[in-house]
Formats: structure tokens, sequence, C-alpha cells
């Protein structure tokens, strides 16, 4: 993992930093300097970016959240803006590579002039950026799961780097302690997407808790982004004879693929998959719901409780166009813009220095994933709370709510 991240960040350090032409799918508009400049007027809109994941096969992922964040600024603006301004959302689609998402953080700072960052969600996409945001001294909120994301090397907090989502290794290190201690769990296999240092962190932290606890990893196998073969890996994962899979992947279809196979090659009864709630969404479900039938996920947020359904259901109504359901890393986005809203409005402006120190001052803030949030000296969040779910009959049924076990 060390090698595959010193890799990233030489890579990114070879990219101009010059701004370049925007692709097709960007929303302009006039530009604004973001600052406390008198020449600032209530006309100038207050911009906020966002790098999307929003082409190939997983495009689901940005376009979601762009919908459910257009959504939220809607409702803003709605009411009055923020500081008296309207509010407008640029984004880029940052999904052809790595280099994407340091290409597009230039554009929106150089060209767009934006006041925040919100993304991207996966981590390599993210891990680069910490000195550029920091230069340009603009806040990034990305809703990913690596330490480095908001860590450098050096193990320092990167000064305008907030997370909006849960540190993986808080969510493995808690489904750890959740099956060895609540179900009795003592043997399991991994598979994890090589090329994805988030997947390959979230199981360097469970098999070191689970090991800790006194559980045995008994298979560790892997697999390319894109893959759709999983037959050789359940071989030899069946031949170890795991009561589960641990599989944190970045996307629903290489789970859903995985445990069909291992439904059709006849361990679908025996062998188990733990998930994470980067898969975890109804499209799963209806894609595999037979094959996924008994597996377990953790995630922040139970999709189907009270609180969060009629939002689902609402998003549905409104975007069906999208073929694809509200989801909770489209939520995460949504708390990145509730961070925003609320650092502008303490600060009373939209200078990076303020609103940084906005966001490492707040004592809580209201998400709408649930819960009172804050940062730690890390700029990770303080407040989520993880929900066990068991795939039953097609639908994800909650086991209860638990704190992130340390």
């Amino acid at each position: 993992m060390k090698k595959l991240l010193s890799m990233l960040l030489a890579f990114a350090m070879t990219l101009s930093i010059a701004a370049c032409s925007a692709p097709n799918n960007q929303q302009n508009g006039g530009a604004s300097d973001g600052s406390d400049d008198p020449s600032v007027s209530s006309s100038d809109p207050i911009r906020i970016g966002y790098l999307a994941w929003a082409s190939g096969a997983d495009a689901y992922f940005g376009l979601v959240a762009i919908a459910a964040l257009e959504d939220r600024i809607e409702e803003i603006n709605a009411n009055g803006g923020l500081l008296g301004r309207k509010v407008e959302l640029v984004w880029y689609d940052i999904s052809a590579d790595f280099s994407e998402s340091v290409n597009a953080t230039n554009k929106l700072i150089n060209q767009d002039h934006v006041d925040a960052i919100i993304g991207p969600d996966g981590s390599p996409f993210a891990i680069t950026l910490g000195s550029i945001v920091e230069e340009a001294q603009v806040p990034l909120l990305p809703n990913c799961g690596n330490a480095e994301v908001t860590v450098d090397t050096n193990g320092e907090t990167k000064p305008y780097v907030f997370r909006v989502a849960p540190q993986a290794g808080l969510t493995s290190i808690t489904m750890a302690h959740y099956i060895y201690e609540e179900m009795g769990v003592r043997k399991v296999a991994t598979l994890s997407e090589s090329t994805n240092i988030s997947t390959v962190e979230a199981v360097d932290y469970f098999v070191d808790e689970f090991k800790k606890l006194g559980g045995e990893i008994v298979a560790d196998e892997s697999y390319m982004l894109n893959d759709t073969e999983f037959r050789a890996q359940i071989t030899k994962i069946a031949q170890a004879e795991p009561e589960y899979v641990f599989m944190p992947a970045a996307a629903y279809k290489e789970v859903c693929n995985f445990a069909i196979q291992l439904s059709d090659m006849g361990y679908g009864d025996s062998i188990k998959i733990l998930g994470t709630d980067a898969w975890y969404n109804d499209d799963a479900l209806a894609v595999a719901s037979d094959a996924l039938e008994g597996c377990l996920v953790i995630s922040a947020l139970d999709m189907n409780s009270e609180n969060i359904k009629p939002m689902v259901d609402d998003f549905a109504s409104k975007h069906a166009d999208l073929n694809a359901s509200l989801h909770l890393y489209a939520l995460y986005a949504v708390n990145a813009m509730q961070f925003i809203e609320y650092a502008i409005n303490t600060a009373g402006t939209t200078d990076g220095p303020a609103l940084r120190e906005a966001l490492e001052n707040a004592d809580g803030v209201e998400m709408v994933t649930g819960g009172s949030w804050y940062f730690n000296e890390h700029h990770d969040p303080v407040g989520p709370e993880f929900t066990i779910l068991s795939i039953e009959n097609g639908t994800a049924v909650s086991k209860g709510t638990y704190a992130g076990a340390n």
C-alpha cells in the first residue's frame, strides 16, 4: 500500500497545475473571488465545486450525488441563499483516472473560483489534493475513508482537507469486533481490489483487529478493477472453509458478481459476505438479492430507517430519469454541503482561512444522515455511529447500532 501511495504522489507531482479547458458536463457560471473584497456583492454567487465519479460502469455514484446536491442547493436558494447570495454547483467528471482529480481541482480553483470543494468519493483520487487546496486556501471535503486523505506521510493533518465519511479503519475495526464478539465468528477470508488503496487499507485494519481478538484469516485473495470473473478466487477461498468473506468493495457490481458466482458454485449457503457501505444500496439488492441472502453490511446509515426512507422515496420520485437509487455516498456529499453552509454562516464570509477555522472549531453540526458531527485533530468526523445490516429476503434489516470500536 505504501508503495502504491508513493507512486500516486509522485505521479501527481508531475502534473501541471495550470487550469485547462472544461469538459462538456461542467456547469458554468460567472466568476466570483469568494473573498471579503468589498467588490463582492450579493449578486455574485457562492460557488461550490464537486469532484464527481460520473461516467463509466459506476457513474451512479456521482450522478446521484450531483442530483442530491442540486436539490439541497435549490432549497438553500429558495430560502435566501447564504449570506444573501445565491449558491451554484460546479462539477467535473473525474472518472477517467487519478490525474483527473488533480486537473479538475485546479480548474475549480483557478478557473471557476470556487469557495469550497466537495468530494471526491475515492481515496486514490483525494490523497494528492491536500497540497493544492492548502496553497489556494480552499476547503476540500472528501467522502472517502483512507487515512492518508487527511493526514500526510509525516503524520501531519492536511489543514484544508476535512473528511465527511467515517475513516475506513474505524469501520473495519468495528466490523471485526461485531462478528467476533457478537456472532462468535472465528474463521474469515478476505477479498480486496488490489488497485484501490481504500479497500486494501480496510482489509489491513480488519485483519489486524480480527487477529488481535483471536480470529483466524484463512485466505487472502484479491482482484483487479472492473474484474467480473471470481471463480478462481472462490475456489481458493472455499478450500479454506471460512465462515465469511470480508469484501470492502468500492462499488456494488463486483460484490454482486462475486455473490452470484459463489452461489452458482454451490458455496452460497456455507460462505457469506461481510461488506461495507460503499456498495450497500437498493440497486445491489435488486441485482443479486438471493445471492446476498445472509450477508452482513456495516454502514454509517440504515437507508430503510424511518428518518431516511422518505428521503429515498422522494429522490426516486423526483429523479426517476436517473434509474438509480439515493445512496449513502450521495448523502455524504450532502453532509459536506451542510458543513460548508455551517462554516459560511458561522464565519460570515467565504474567505478560505475563516472557513477552515469555522470547520475546525465546530462543536456539532446536525447532519442529514443523523447525529451531530464535528472534526477531531486529524479532520476526521466525530459523531457517526454504525448500523449492522443483515440481508434478509432481499431487504437490509438492522441488527442494531454500534459505536465505533477503538
